[in-house]
């Protein structure tokens, strides 16, 4: 994707700005949800309940990632950005106005699913029309440290409402009015600046599927595998903290918390270090910090400051990695498929984040949160093989290796 020469970079900043605060907004309404557990539980369901509502959400995902390139073409991208938030907010109502678990719950996690995976998936395509190759990697940081946030202090925030007296459907009410103003701000984005589009891309003329097999045979194969890996780490470890902490006797807001601290401080204190440094080899690292966490979390019972240093670890370990290897797959892609590449590297991490509790809420209902914990860092191993194997691989064919400042 070539970058923008017009208009000028302070033009850009408005817009820029616009797709933060809509990214804040619907990842705050989404952190909300975060409380699923609590919700089906107090309504006599179980944790294979909440994974089977999730699922629901895959397959919304699925199907929204896999119409993206399509929808992109027919509308403006900020249009469907803004009809995304509005299908979140309509999955939103569904929880505000029912008071029992029925077939309608599907129906409200499909449309989640929806909305979030569009606003997910086109969020990164918007900015990388308005950044360049040399400072993507900062500014999807940034993207992602408003993503974080909004993920982060939800769940804080839903704590106090609950404690407050107020019920789960007035919380997933805040999550309907945040979702709107996810849609506003994102439309006022597109309408700010009218050169944010989808360029011509070279797979409208080969065909989708010979699209998705030169970027399978390229090396961004690989942070494809990683961030499918990882995101089956980080659903488990977000959808199912709330009642994992209250079996362990611990308070989850230490975990949303410190985690989220851990994420924003490393974005914005970090990342840039971090994307000076050679790609691969702090890939290897910040994943090495990931597994580390996740033996961390096996083994803290009730140990409250060892929760919450797992927790400030495991922010700092996959907020730094996860916007990494989505730069290095763009980069590592054909120019001509890198919108592409951004949608599967999305379709790939929504099949890990909504599939994955399906089985693990299953993990946990048969053999409990331990066995849980043992499988997330079996899963975060594999994470750190793939980034092994991938600098191995790389080493021992050099001329095939990147130029300086891009990942393979």
């Amino acid at each position: 994707m070539t970058s923008m020469t017009a208009p000028a970079q302070e033009t850009q900043m408005l817009p820029r700005i616009l797709v933060y605060l809509g990214s804040f907004s619907i990842a705050t309404a989404y952190g909300l949800f975060l409380i699923l557990p609590l919700h089906v539980k107090a309504l006599g369901g179980n944790e294979e309940v909440v994974g089977r509502i999730l699922f629901a959400g895959a397959f919304g995902t699925l199907l929204s990632v896999g119409l993206t390139t399509r929808l992109v073409t027919i509308w403006k991208p900020y249009l469907v950005l803004a009809a995304g938030a509005l299908c979140y907010a309509a999955g939103s109502g569904l929880f505000a106005f029912s008071s029992t678990l029925s077939a309608l719950d599907l129906v409200g996690g499909f449309l989640l699913g929806v909305g979030w995976a569009l606003a997910f998936t086109i969020s990164p395509i918007m900015l990388s029309n308005l950044v360049t190759d040399a400072n993507r990697a900062v500014l999807f940081s940034v993207l992602s440290a408003f993503n974080a946030l909004g993920l982060g202090i939800a769940p804080l925030t839903a704590q106090r409402l609950i404690a407050a007296g107020v019920p789960h459907s007035r919380i997933f009410l805040i999550a309907v009015i945040l979702s709107v103003l996810s849609a506003a701000l994102f439309y006022a984005a597109g309408r700010s600046l009218a050169r944010i589009v989808v360029p011509r891309q070279e797979a409208a003329a080969e065909g989708e599927l010979a699209a998705l097999l030169r970027i399978l045979r390229s090396p961004a194969i690989y942070p494809l595998i990683m961030v499918f890996l990882g995101a089956c780490v980080l659903s488990s470890m977000f959808n199912f903290q709330t009642t994992y902490a209250l079996v362990q006797g611990l308070d989850y807001s230490i975990f949303y918390g410190f985690y989220t601290a851990a994420v924003i401080a490393g974005r914005f204190l970090v990342s840039g270090m971090v994307s000076r440094r050679e790609p691969m080899t702090m890939t290897i690292v910040l994943l090495t910090l990931m597994v580390l966490s996740m033996l961390s979390f096996a083994v803290t019972g009730a140990n409250v400051p060892l929760y919450a240093a797992s927790a400030a670890l495991f922010g700092l370990s996959y907020g730094l990695v996860y916007p990494l290897i989505q730069a290095q797959a763009v980069n590592a892609s054909p120019e001509a498929l890198r919108p592409r590449t951004l949608v599967y590297f999305s379709m790939a991490y929504f099949i890990g984040f909504f599939g994955f509790p399906l089985i693990g809420g299953r993990i946990i209902v048969t053999s409990g949160y331990q066995v849980l914990l043992v499988a997330l860092l079996v899963l975060a191993g594999l994470e750190l093989a793939v980034a092994v194997w991938r600098s191995v691989a790389a080493r021992s064919r050099p001329a095939e290796a990147p130029a300086p400042g891009k990942a393979d």
